[in-house]
Protein backbone atom coordinates (compact mmCIF):
# COMPACT_ATOMS: atom_id res chain seq x y z
CA UNK A 1 0.00 0.00 0.00
CA UNK A 2 1.47 3.53 -0.72
CA UNK A 3 0.76 6.45 0.89
CA UNK A 4 0.45 9.44 -0.41
CA UNK A 5 3.06 11.94 1.48
CA UNK A 6 5.67 8.89 0.64
CA UNK A 7 5.07 8.63 -2.83
CA UNK A 8 5.16 12.59 -3.26
CA UNK A 9 9.14 12.43 -2.16
CA UNK A 10 10.18 9.94 -4.87
CA UNK A 11 8.36 11.13 -7.98
CA UNK A 12 8.42 14.24 -10.30
CA UNK A 13 5.83 16.76 -9.45
CA UNK A 14 3.73 15.63 -12.82
CA UNK A 15 3.78 12.16 -12.01
CA UNK A 16 3.12 12.31 -8.49
CA UNK A 17 -0.07 14.40 -9.24
CA UNK A 18 -0.89 11.98 -11.80
CA UNK A 19 -0.66 9.13 -9.60
CA UNK A 20 -2.43 10.49 -6.95
CA UNK A 21 -4.65 12.81 -8.44
CA UNK A 22 -8.00 12.89 -7.00
CA UNK A 23 -8.38 9.12 -5.87
CA UNK A 24 -6.15 9.86 -2.80
CA UNK A 25 -7.43 11.21 0.11
CA UNK A 26 -5.56 13.84 2.31
CA UNK A 27 -6.23 12.48 5.75
CA UNK A 28 -5.73 8.33 4.36
CA UNK A 29 -3.16 6.16 3.60
CA UNK A 30 -5.54 3.79 0.72
CA UNK A 31 -6.64 4.88 -2.45
CA UNK A 32 -10.22 4.12 -3.88
CA UNK A 33 -11.80 0.94 -4.63
CA UNK A 34 -11.46 -1.48 -7.31
CA UNK A 35 -9.59 -0.92 -10.84
CA UNK A 36 -8.56 2.44 -10.18
CA UNK A 37 -6.83 1.60 -7.61
CA UNK A 38 -5.47 -1.01 -8.81
CA UNK A 39 -3.65 1.10 -11.76
CA UNK A 40 -2.96 3.77 -9.73
CA UNK A 41 -0.92 1.12 -7.43
CA UNK A 42 0.67 -0.49 -10.75
CA UNK A 43 1.58 3.07 -12.23
CA UNK A 44 3.40 4.20 -8.72
CA UNK A 45 5.22 0.75 -8.51
CA UNK A 46 6.56 1.35 -11.94
CA UNK A 47 7.59 4.65 -11.29
CA UNK A 48 9.84 3.88 -8.21
CA UNK A 49 13.37 3.20 -8.62
CA UNK A 50 14.92 -0.54 -8.12
CA UNK A 51 18.00 -2.42 -8.21
CA UNK A 52 17.58 -5.65 -9.25
CA UNK A 53 20.34 -7.78 -8.19
CA UNK A 54 20.65 -5.71 -4.46
CA UNK A 55 18.07 -4.08 -3.27
CA UNK A 56 14.19 -2.86 -3.98
CA UNK A 57 13.67 0.17 -2.55
CA UNK A 58 10.35 0.31 -0.23
CA UNK A 59 7.48 0.94 -2.86
CA UNK A 60 6.90 -2.39 -5.01
CA UNK A 61 4.54 -5.15 -5.54
CA UNK A 62 4.55 -8.12 -3.11
CA UNK A 63 6.32 -9.82 -6.27
CA UNK A 64 10.46 -11.12 -6.91
CA UNK A 65 10.83 -10.65 -2.67
CA UNK A 66 13.02 -12.82 -0.40
CA UNK A 67 12.85 -10.80 2.80
CA UNK A 68 9.64 -8.45 3.54
CA UNK A 69 8.30 -6.62 6.15
CA UNK A 70 4.73 -6.35 6.57
CA UNK A 71 2.90 -3.02 5.68
CA UNK A 72 2.69 -0.77 8.48
CA UNK A 73 0.69 2.07 6.87
CA UNK A 74 0.50 5.70 8.29
CA UNK A 75 2.59 6.02 11.92
CA UNK A 76 1.98 8.21 14.50
CA UNK A 77 5.21 10.75 14.86
CA UNK A 78 5.05 10.30 18.31
CA UNK A 79 4.91 6.14 18.63
CA UNK A 80 7.95 5.57 19.74
CA UNK A 81 10.46 2.77 17.75
CA UNK A 82 12.14 0.42 19.86
CA UNK A 83 15.34 0.24 19.99
CA UNK A 84 17.23 -1.76 17.34
CA UNK A 85 14.75 -1.38 14.71
CA UNK A 86 14.93 2.14 13.53
CA UNK A 87 16.75 3.19 10.40
CA UNK A 88 18.70 5.35 12.59
CA UNK A 89 20.28 2.17 14.77
CA UNK A 90 20.87 0.73 11.26
CA UNK A 91 23.01 3.78 9.97
CA UNK A 92 25.30 3.72 13.41
CA UNK A 93 25.50 -0.24 13.01
CA UNK A 94 26.93 0.72 9.53
CA UNK A 95 29.36 3.20 11.01
CA UNK A 96 30.56 0.74 13.72
CA UNK A 97 31.31 -1.83 11.82
CA UNK A 98 33.14 0.10 8.93
CA UNK A 99 35.20 2.04 12.19
CA UNK A 100 36.56 -1.80 13.45
CA UNK A 101 37.39 -3.12 9.77
CA UNK A 102 38.15 -1.00 6.97
CA UNK A 103 38.75 2.06 9.26
CA UNK A 104 41.65 -0.12 10.81
CA UNK A 105 42.84 -1.17 7.41
CA UNK A 106 43.12 2.15 6.25
CA UNK A 107 44.98 3.32 9.45
CA UNK A 108 47.89 0.28 8.78
CA UNK A 109 47.60 1.18 5.00
CA UNK A 110 48.59 4.83 5.64
CA UNK A 111 51.78 3.51 7.78
CA UNK A 112 52.66 2.36 4.64
CA UNK A 113 53.36 -1.21 3.56
CA UNK A 114 51.33 -2.23 6.15
CA UNK A 115 54.14 -1.07 9.06
CA UNK A 116 56.56 -3.50 7.89
CA UNK A 117 60.28 -2.25 6.62
CA UNK A 118 59.99 -3.91 3.07
CA UNK A 119 57.04 -2.86 1.20
CA UNK A 120 58.05 -6.10 -1.68
CA UNK A 121 55.52 -8.81 -0.01
CA UNK A 122 52.86 -6.41 1.14
CA UNK A 123 52.86 -5.26 -2.75
CA UNK A 124 52.66 -9.17 -4.00
CA UNK A 125 49.72 -9.95 -1.24
CA UNK A 126 48.13 -6.70 -2.29
CA UNK A 127 47.68 -7.59 -5.99
CA UNK A 128 46.88 -10.92 -5.76
CA UNK A 129 43.81 -9.81 -2.99
CA UNK A 130 42.41 -6.84 -5.03
CA UNK A 131 42.75 -9.36 -7.87
CA UNK A 132 40.89 -11.91 -6.17
CA UNK A 133 37.89 -9.09 -5.33
CA UNK A 134 37.36 -8.24 -8.36
CA UNK A 135 36.62 -11.52 -9.51
CA UNK A 136 34.38 -12.39 -6.16
CA UNK A 137 32.69 -9.38 -6.78
CA UNK A 138 30.27 -11.33 -9.34
CA UNK A 139 29.65 -14.14 -6.51
CA UNK A 140 28.60 -11.68 -3.69
CA UNK A 141 24.81 -12.02 -4.45
CA UNK A 142 24.86 -15.44 -4.25
CA UNK A 143 26.42 -15.23 -0.81
CA UNK A 144 23.83 -12.70 0.66
CA UNK A 145 21.17 -15.31 -0.76
CA UNK A 146 22.51 -17.92 1.04
CA UNK A 147 23.74 -16.18 4.63
CA UNK A 148 21.53 -12.81 4.51
CA UNK A 149 22.62 -9.34 4.85
CA UNK A 150 23.70 -9.55 8.41
CA UNK A 151 25.33 -12.90 8.08
CA UNK A 152 27.15 -11.39 5.02
CA UNK A 153 28.33 -8.34 6.90
CA UNK A 154 29.56 -9.96 9.58
CA UNK A 155 31.53 -12.62 7.38
CA UNK A 156 33.24 -10.25 5.31
CA UNK A 157 34.37 -8.00 8.40
CA UNK A 158 36.47 -11.37 9.73
CA UNK A 159 39.49 -10.39 7.47
CA UNK A 160 40.52 -7.58 8.75
CA UNK A 161 41.46 -8.88 11.96
CA UNK A 162 43.22 -11.81 10.27
CA UNK A 163 45.04 -8.97 7.81
CA UNK A 164 46.66 -7.79 10.87
CA UNK A 165 47.31 -10.63 12.26
CA UNK A 166 49.57 -11.77 9.40
CA UNK A 167 51.15 -8.26 9.48
CA UNK A 168 52.26 -9.15 13.18
CA UNK A 169 53.61 -12.65 12.27
CA UNK A 170 55.41 -10.89 9.44
CA UNK A 171 56.92 -8.36 11.26
CA UNK A 172 57.88 -10.40 14.51
CA UNK A 173 58.14 -13.54 13.07
CA UNK A 174 59.21 -13.30 9.74
CA UNK A 175 56.21 -15.08 8.41
CA UNK A 176 55.11 -15.24 5.22
CA UNK A 177 52.68 -17.69 4.31
CA UNK A 178 50.24 -16.08 6.59
CA UNK A 179 50.33 -13.16 4.86
CA UNK A 180 49.75 -14.85 1.46
CA UNK A 181 46.55 -16.52 3.49
CA UNK A 182 44.98 -13.75 4.57
CA UNK A 183 45.39 -11.57 1.76
CA UNK A 184 43.37 -14.33 -0.35
CA UNK A 185 41.02 -14.56 2.12
CA UNK A 186 40.56 -10.71 2.16
CA UNK A 187 39.78 -11.01 -1.47
CA UNK A 188 36.52 -12.84 -1.18
CA UNK A 189 35.77 -11.17 1.79
CA UNK A 190 36.25 -7.65 0.54
CA UNK A 191 33.89 -8.42 -2.69
CA UNK A 192 31.09 -9.43 -0.71
CA UNK A 193 31.05 -6.93 2.40
CA UNK A 194 31.03 -3.86 -0.51
CA UNK A 195 27.80 -5.83 -1.85
CA UNK A 196 26.07 -6.07 1.27
CA UNK A 197 26.89 -2.67 2.43
CA UNK A 198 25.72 -1.10 -0.64
CA UNK A 199 22.42 -2.98 -0.42
CA UNK A 200 22.15 -2.10 3.15
CA UNK A 201 22.73 1.77 2.20
CA UNK A 202 20.24 1.51 -0.54
CA UNK A 203 17.05 0.13 0.58
CA UNK A 204 17.15 0.48 4.77
CA UNK A 205 16.61 4.00 5.15
CA UNK A 206 13.75 6.34 3.94
CA UNK A 207 14.78 8.51 1.12
CA UNK A 208 15.19 11.72 2.97
CA UNK A 209 18.35 9.64 4.93
CA UNK A 210 19.79 7.71 2.46
CA UNK A 211 22.95 11.16 2.56
CA UNK A 212 22.99 10.43 6.41
CA UNK A 213 23.84 6.68 5.89
CA UNK A 214 26.42 7.65 3.07
CA UNK A 215 27.62 9.79 5.28
CA UNK A 216 28.51 7.90 8.69
CA UNK A 217 29.68 5.07 6.43
CA UNK A 218 32.72 7.18 4.90
CA UNK A 219 32.98 9.19 7.73
CA UNK A 220 33.72 6.14 9.97
CA UNK A 221 36.53 4.48 7.95
CA UNK A 222 38.05 7.98 7.99
CA UNK A 223 37.74 8.19 12.16
CA UNK A 224 38.44 4.64 12.05
CA UNK A 225 41.64 5.55 10.30
CA UNK A 226 42.41 8.57 12.58
CA UNK A 227 42.15 6.38 15.36
CA UNK A 228 44.60 3.88 14.01
CA UNK A 229 47.12 6.85 13.50
CA UNK A 230 46.85 7.95 17.42
CA UNK A 231 47.66 4.28 18.66
CA UNK A 232 50.55 3.90 16.15
CA UNK A 233 52.18 7.01 16.57
CA UNK A 234 51.58 6.38 20.80
CA UNK A 235 53.80 3.52 20.17
CA UNK A 236 56.56 4.58 17.55
CA UNK A 237 57.28 8.09 18.80
CA UNK A 238 60.65 7.35 19.75
CA UNK A 239 61.41 5.40 16.65
CA UNK A 240 63.04 7.93 14.47
CA UNK A 241 64.85 5.47 12.07
CA UNK A 242 64.04 3.49 9.12
CA UNK A 243 62.91 -0.22 9.74
CA UNK A 244 59.10 -1.83 11.06
CA UNK A 245 56.59 -0.78 13.04
CA UNK A 246 56.73 -1.96 17.13
CA UNK A 247 54.65 -5.08 16.87
CA UNK A 248 52.35 -4.00 19.92
CA UNK A 249 51.56 -1.92 17.50
CA UNK A 250 49.52 -3.70 15.80
CA UNK A 251 47.32 -5.53 18.84
CA UNK A 252 44.89 -2.69 19.58
CA UNK A 253 44.52 -2.44 16.16
CA UNK A 254 43.79 -6.24 15.41
CA UNK A 255 41.12 -6.25 18.74
CA UNK A 256 39.40 -3.45 17.45
CA UNK A 257 39.20 -5.21 13.92
CA UNK A 258 38.00 -8.44 15.72
CA UNK A 259 34.76 -6.80 17.47
CA UNK A 260 33.12 -5.87 13.66
CA UNK A 261 31.87 -9.11 13.07
CA UNK A 262 30.10 -9.10 16.16
CA UNK A 263 29.58 -5.51 15.73
CA UNK A 264 27.07 -6.63 13.02
CA UNK A 265 25.25 -8.99 14.81
CA UNK A 266 23.22 -6.05 15.83
CA UNK A 267 22.05 -4.72 11.90
CA UNK A 268 18.30 -5.80 11.89
CA UNK A 269 17.30 -7.84 9.03
CA UNK A 270 14.85 -6.00 6.97
CA UNK A 271 11.82 -7.59 7.81
CA UNK A 272 12.07 -5.73 11.33
CA UNK A 273 13.22 -2.47 10.44
CA UNK A 274 10.36 0.15 11.12
CA UNK A 275 11.15 3.18 8.90
CA UNK A 276 9.42 6.33 9.94
CA UNK A 277 7.63 6.96 6.68
CA UNK A 278 5.56 3.72 7.55
CA UNK A 279 6.89 1.73 4.43
CA UNK A 280 8.37 -1.72 4.51
CA UNK A 281 12.07 -2.50 3.67
CA UNK A 282 12.15 -5.03 1.26
CA UNK A 283 15.15 -7.09 -0.42
CA UNK A 284 15.06 -8.92 -3.95
CA UNK A 285 16.65 -12.30 -3.92
CA UNK A 286 20.39 -11.46 -5.23
CA UNK A 287 21.29 -12.05 -9.04
CA UNK A 288 23.47 -15.30 -10.04
CA UNK A 289 27.21 -15.04 -11.17
CA UNK A 290 26.49 -15.10 -14.70
CA UNK A 291 23.41 -12.39 -14.50
CA UNK A 292 25.52 -10.53 -12.18
CA UNK A 293 28.28 -10.38 -14.93
CA UNK A 294 25.63 -9.60 -17.77
CA UNK A 295 24.48 -6.65 -15.83
CA UNK A 296 27.96 -5.58 -15.41
CA UNK A 297 28.98 -5.44 -18.55
CA UNK A 298 25.67 -4.19 -20.46
CA UNK A 299 26.32 -1.18 -18.34
CA UNK A 300 29.35 -0.57 -20.22
CA UNK A 301 26.93 -0.02 -23.51
CA UNK A 302 26.64 3.51 -22.22
CA UNK A 303 28.55 6.08 -23.33
CA UNK A 304 29.34 7.77 -20.32
CA UNK A 305 30.34 5.00 -18.68
CA UNK A 306 33.15 4.14 -21.27
CA UNK A 307 34.01 7.45 -21.18
CA UNK A 308 34.77 7.04 -17.40
CA UNK A 309 36.54 3.98 -17.83
CA UNK A 310 40.02 5.53 -17.72
CA UNK A 311 38.88 7.86 -14.37
CA UNK A 312 37.94 4.41 -12.53
CA UNK A 313 41.28 2.89 -13.22
CA UNK A 314 42.85 6.33 -11.91
CA UNK A 315 40.72 6.00 -8.98
CA UNK A 316 42.84 3.30 -6.81
CA UNK A 317 45.78 2.60 -8.88
CA UNK A 318 47.85 5.46 -7.29
CA UNK A 319 47.28 4.10 -3.93
CA UNK A 320 49.71 1.38 -4.20
CA UNK A 321 52.70 3.79 -4.90
CA UNK A 322 51.73 5.78 -1.56
CA UNK A 323 51.80 3.44 0.69
CA UNK A 324 55.36 2.54 -1.03
CA UNK A 325 56.10 6.11 -1.22
CA UNK A 326 56.13 6.43 2.94
CA UNK A 327 57.19 3.21 3.66
CA UNK A 328 60.91 3.78 1.14
CA UNK A 329 61.64 7.45 2.49
CA UNK A 330 59.90 8.03 6.00
CA UNK A 331 61.11 6.75 9.61
CA UNK A 332 59.11 4.46 11.34
CA UNK A 333 57.47 7.68 13.54
CA UNK A 334 57.34 9.99 10.94
CA UNK A 335 54.90 7.00 9.09
CA UNK A 336 53.03 7.41 11.75
CA UNK A 337 52.60 11.02 11.85
CA UNK A 338 51.82 10.91 9.00
CA UNK A 339 49.24 8.29 8.82
CA UNK A 340 47.40 10.25 12.11
CA UNK A 341 47.52 13.77 10.07
CA UNK A 342 46.57 12.43 6.52
CA UNK A 343 43.36 11.12 8.23
CA UNK A 344 42.65 14.21 9.73
CA UNK A 345 43.13 15.89 6.06
CA UNK A 346 41.16 13.11 4.64
CA UNK A 347 37.82 13.65 7.11
CA UNK A 348 38.62 17.95 5.97
CA UNK A 349 38.15 16.77 2.57
CA UNK A 350 35.08 14.39 2.88
CA UNK A 351 33.73 18.33 4.72
CA UNK A 352 35.17 20.48 1.81
CA UNK A 353 32.87 18.70 -0.57
CA UNK A 354 29.66 18.48 1.66
CA UNK A 355 29.69 21.66 2.27
CA UNK A 356 29.65 22.27 -1.82
CA UNK A 357 26.89 20.07 -2.23
CA UNK A 358 24.44 21.13 0.78
CA UNK A 359 25.47 24.25 2.23
CA UNK A 360 26.13 26.54 -0.73
CA UNK A 361 23.04 26.14 -2.47
CA UNK A 362 24.82 24.78 -5.69
CA UNK A 363 22.45 23.00 -8.79
CA UNK A 364 23.69 19.70 -9.20
CA UNK A 365 25.08 20.98 -12.73
CA UNK A 366 27.11 23.74 -10.74
CA UNK A 367 28.45 21.17 -8.19
CA UNK A 368 29.65 19.13 -11.29
CA UNK A 369 30.98 21.69 -12.96
CA UNK A 370 32.55 23.42 -10.46
CA UNK A 371 33.69 20.74 -8.53
CA UNK A 372 35.16 19.86 -11.72
CA UNK A 373 37.37 22.81 -11.93
CA UNK A 374 38.52 22.89 -8.44
CA UNK A 375 39.18 19.27 -7.84
CA UNK A 376 41.13 18.48 -10.70
CA UNK A 377 43.20 21.89 -10.66
CA UNK A 378 44.17 21.03 -7.12
CA UNK A 379 45.05 17.03 -7.93
CA UNK A 380 47.05 18.31 -11.24
CA UNK A 381 48.98 20.56 -9.12
CA UNK A 382 49.05 17.43 -6.58
CA UNK A 383 50.95 15.23 -9.18
CA UNK A 384 53.01 18.31 -10.66
CA UNK A 385 54.12 18.59 -7.06
CA UNK A 386 55.25 14.67 -6.83
CA UNK A 387 56.84 14.72 -10.01
CA UNK A 388 59.30 17.25 -8.67
CA UNK A 389 59.51 15.33 -4.94
CA UNK A 390 59.48 11.85 -6.03
CA UNK A 391 62.49 13.32 -8.59
CA UNK A 392 64.43 14.50 -5.97
CA UNK A 393 64.56 11.23 -3.89
CA UNK A 394 65.81 9.62 -6.58
CA UNK A 395 68.65 11.16 -7.08
CA UNK A 396 69.23 11.54 -3.65
CA UNK A 397 67.67 8.41 -2.31
CA UNK A 398 67.01 9.41 1.26
CA UNK A 399 66.33 6.72 4.21
CA UNK A 400 64.31 6.70 7.37
CA UNK A 401 63.47 10.45 6.97
CA UNK A 402 62.38 12.14 10.33
CA UNK A 403 59.91 14.66 11.47
CA UNK A 404 63.76 16.44 12.70
CA UNK A 405 64.74 16.83 8.91
CA UNK A 406 63.50 19.43 6.39
CA UNK A 407 63.97 16.92 3.72
CA UNK A 408 60.79 15.02 5.84
CA UNK A 409 58.55 18.01 5.52
CA UNK A 410 58.91 18.31 1.90
CA UNK A 411 57.41 14.92 1.65
CA UNK A 412 54.55 15.04 4.21
CA UNK A 413 53.40 18.60 3.12
CA UNK A 414 52.75 16.64 -0.12
CA UNK A 415 51.30 13.28 1.56
CA UNK A 416 48.74 15.50 3.58
CA UNK A 417 47.81 17.74 0.50
CA UNK A 418 47.25 15.06 -1.32
CA UNK A 419 45.20 13.25 1.43
CA UNK A 420 42.45 16.41 1.61
CA UNK A 421 42.31 16.38 -2.39
CA UNK A 422 41.59 12.80 -2.77
CA UNK A 423 39.19 12.46 -0.68
CA UNK A 424 37.15 15.32 -2.04
CA UNK A 425 38.25 13.81 -5.64
CA UNK A 426 36.60 10.16 -3.94
CA UNK A 427 33.40 12.05 -3.14
CA UNK A 428 33.37 13.74 -6.34
CA UNK A 429 33.51 10.84 -8.46
CA UNK A 430 30.40 8.58 -7.07
CA UNK A 431 28.37 12.49 -6.92
CA UNK A 432 29.52 12.37 -10.91
CA UNK A 433 28.42 8.86 -11.38
CA UNK A 434 25.07 9.52 -9.26
CA UNK A 435 24.30 11.66 -11.81
CA UNK A 436 24.16 9.78 -14.62
CA UNK A 437 20.88 8.11 -13.67
CA UNK A 438 17.79 8.68 -11.04
CA UNK A 439 16.82 5.36 -11.06
CA UNK A 440 18.55 3.15 -8.09
CA UNK A 441 18.50 0.05 -10.57
CA UNK A 442 20.81 1.87 -13.41
CA UNK A 443 22.96 3.46 -10.54
CA UNK A 444 23.74 -0.54 -9.34
CA UNK A 445 25.20 -1.46 -12.39
CA UNK A 446 27.26 1.93 -12.83
CA UNK A 447 29.01 1.50 -9.02
CA UNK A 448 29.18 -2.33 -9.80
CA UNK A 449 31.29 -1.07 -12.85
CA UNK A 450 33.09 1.77 -11.20
CA UNK A 451 33.85 -0.93 -8.19
CA UNK A 452 35.25 -3.80 -10.19
CA UNK A 453 37.65 -1.58 -12.84
CA UNK A 454 38.98 0.33 -9.92
CA UNK A 455 39.60 -2.77 -7.97
CA UNK A 456 41.38 -4.05 -11.15
CA UNK A 457 43.04 -1.02 -11.49
CA UNK A 458 44.87 -1.19 -8.04
CA UNK A 459 45.67 -4.72 -8.33
CA UNK A 460 47.40 -3.67 -11.24
CA UNK A 461 48.98 -0.83 -9.35
CA UNK A 462 50.69 -3.54 -6.94
CA UNK A 463 51.79 -5.39 -9.69
CA UNK A 464 53.77 -2.21 -11.34
CA UNK A 465 55.08 -1.23 -7.92
CA UNK A 466 57.08 -5.10 -7.59
CA UNK A 467 59.12 -4.65 -10.89
CA UNK A 468 58.97 -0.96 -11.16
CA UNK A 469 61.14 2.46 -9.66
CA UNK A 470 59.28 4.29 -7.56
CA UNK A 471 59.72 7.62 -10.19
CA UNK A 472 58.54 5.17 -12.75
CA UNK A 473 55.64 4.47 -10.94
CA UNK A 474 54.49 7.74 -10.22
CA UNK A 475 55.06 8.71 -14.32
CA UNK A 476 52.60 6.27 -14.74
CA UNK A 477 50.24 7.58 -12.50
CA UNK A 478 50.49 10.79 -13.69
CA UNK A 479 50.10 9.64 -17.00
CA UNK A 480 46.65 8.07 -16.18
CA UNK A 481 45.73 10.97 -14.63
CA UNK A 482 45.97 13.49 -17.34
CA UNK A 483 44.48 10.89 -19.71
CA UNK A 484 41.68 10.42 -18.25
CA UNK A 485 41.04 14.50 -17.95
CA UNK A 486 39.21 15.19 -21.27
CA UNK A 487 36.90 11.78 -21.06
CA UNK A 488 35.71 13.18 -18.08
CA UNK A 489 34.91 16.48 -18.85
CA UNK A 490 33.50 15.19 -21.41
CA UNK A 491 30.75 13.50 -18.99
CA UNK A 492 30.89 16.58 -16.65
CA UNK A 493 29.11 18.77 -19.78
CA UNK A 494 26.23 16.53 -20.36
CA UNK A 495 24.97 16.94 -16.89
CA UNK A 496 21.67 18.79 -16.27
CA UNK A 497 19.96 20.11 -12.88
CA UNK A 498 17.26 17.80 -11.46
CA UNK A 499 14.57 19.93 -12.83
CA UNK A 500 15.53 19.79 -16.40
CA UNK A 501 15.55 16.27 -16.47
CA UNK A 502 12.40 15.83 -14.67
CA UNK A 503 10.62 17.73 -17.53
CA UNK A 504 12.94 16.36 -20.04
CA UNK A 505 11.14 12.83 -18.69
CA UNK A 506 7.51 13.58 -18.39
Amino acid sequence: MIRPRAVEHILPRRAYETVVGKTCRSDTASYTDGKQDKRNTTMATNLETKQPGYVVDAVTTDEETAETAPATGPRDPHEKIPIGRGTLWQALVVAAVFFCGPGMYSALNALGAGGLRDPHLVNITSAMGYALTAVFSFFGGVVINVLGLRGVLSVGLVSFSLHGAALYCKNKFDVDWFLYFASAVSGFCAAVLWIAQGAITLAYPEPGRRGLFITTFYSSISIGALVGGIIALAFNVKEDGAGSITPISYIPLIAISACGPFVALLLAPPAKVIRTDGLPVKVKKQATPWQEAKKVFGALKKKEILLLVPLFIYSQWFLSWEGNFVAVYHSVRGRALGGFLSSVLAILGNLAFYVCTDRLGWTRRQVVRRGFYIIFTLNSINWIYATVVQKIYADTHPVGLDWTQGEYWLSIVLYLYWSFVNNAFQCYMYFLVGTLSDEVEELARYTSVMKTINTAGIALGYGVQVKWSMLGSEALIVGLWFIQIIPTWLVVRAVEDDEKRELASI
